[in-house]
């Protein structure tokens, strides 16, 4: 309660779990695209006579109509269409974010890589906390059903968001009388009333390409494969840097040579990355063990090898190879949603097998 009598209401989240990630792709997408034109292209300038016309200002255009869509339109496909259009302008804004830290606008200054890489990562980690930091409240899951509802006004609603709609009725409070007006209206809307999006279509050819792959036996030893490697050449640098190690400490003069050069010059964030490769190497290889048990936990295990490495190792190299390191990047960015969609894969295909 305020000092007025007038109770602060937590705001309401949204269930929908796409648009921030559609957002920050295409913001990340559109900073990749800009560099590597204007990489190709010579650093070319629109404008001229004085005049300069910098890609910060399209980034701002892009925002500007992002939040016009969402102020004038209702349809939940123009938020998707804004969370695209608003991450190019983001993209296009923080791409330049180099000329306004330093007096001489150097849009070239090398830290730019590691800040626009933090800033990245947190507004991942931050979205993903508010949606996972609690489940929604009932309230939360009316009003989330409700916008859902929109659909039926305009007769383009598919099996999918029919079905989330009732799982969040299920959730919200019962006792609410929109709460069994809502289910009427949603159950009345059988299988085949509108289309179902391209979206939730291609989503189901995935899951239902899934199932069919992991029903050979080869798929467990096309998984590891791709990180035994990884966990093999881990196991090899282990094994190299403790005969280093002990070489040293056994007085052998070569080995105490190449120590003195594997040590010299080491800093804060070089030991920081030399740790976080150990940890994500030790994950690996207890995801490669785990995967001829259960796929769930080694999943899980490969997933927290990878962040691992895009949190604590990557940043830094950020800092000292600048944007080099964007194909690391999107190599982690690619085998960790590789990774979530396998895993979110498993809870049905195992409530399956045990019904059958």
């Amino acid at each position: 309660m305020t000092s007025l009598g007038i109770k602060i209401k937590t705001p309401i989240r949204s269930a929908d779990r796409e648009l921030v990630d559609s957002f920050l792709v295409s913001a990340v997408a559109t900073l990749l695209v800009i560099r590597i034109y204007l990489e190709a292209s010579g650093y070319p300038q629109l404008g001229g006579e004085g005049l300069h016309i910098a890609h910060v200002l399209w980034g701002g255009l892009g925002m500007l109509i992002a939040i016009v869509l969402l102020l004038v339109f209702l349809a939940s496909t123009t938020r998707h269409v804004a969370a695209v259009v608003g991450g190019f302008g983001f993209g296009a804004f923080i791409d330049e974010l180099g000329k306004f830290l330093t007096s001489d606008n150097n849009y070239f200054f090398k830290p730019t890589a590691a800040l626009v890489y933090v800033v990245f990562v947190a507004l991942f980690l931050v979205s993903r906390e508010i949606r996972n930091f609690r489940m929604l409240s009932p309230e939360e899951n009316l009003v989330n059903a409700v916008e859902l509802s929109k659909k039926l006004a305009v007769a383009n609603i598919g099996e999918a968001e029919r079905a989330q709609a009732l799982g969040l009725l299920d959730r919200a409070d019962q006792t609410n009388p929109l709460v069994a007006a809502l289910r009427e209206r949603f159950l009345a809307a059988q299988p085949g009333y509108g289309r179902p999006s391209r979206l939730s279509r291609r989503r189901d050819w995935l899951a239902r390409g899934y199932a069919r792959l992991v029903g050979n036996q080869w798929f467990r030893w096309v998984i590891a494969a791709i990180f035994v490697a990884e966990g093999l050449g881990f196991v090899l640098s282990t094994v190299a840097s403790a005969a280093l190690v002990a070489g040293t400490l056994l007085g052998v003069a070569e080995a105490r040579v190449a120590f003195d050069e594997a040590t010299t010059g080491s800093t804060l964030a070089s030991w920081i990355q030399t740790v976080a490769g150990v940890v994500a190497g030790l994950l690996v290889v207890r995801g490669v063990i785990l995967l001829w048990r259960s796929r769930t936990r080694a999943y899980r295990a490969f997933e927290l090898a990878i962040l691992i490495d895009l949190m604590l190792y990557l940043p830094f190299a950020f800092l000292s190879d600048g944007f080099v390191t964007v194909v690391d990047v999107l190599i982690d960015l690619g085998l960790l949603a590789t990774l979530r969609y396998m895993r979110s894969q498993e809870t049905p295909l195992l409530a399956t097998a045990a019904g059958s």
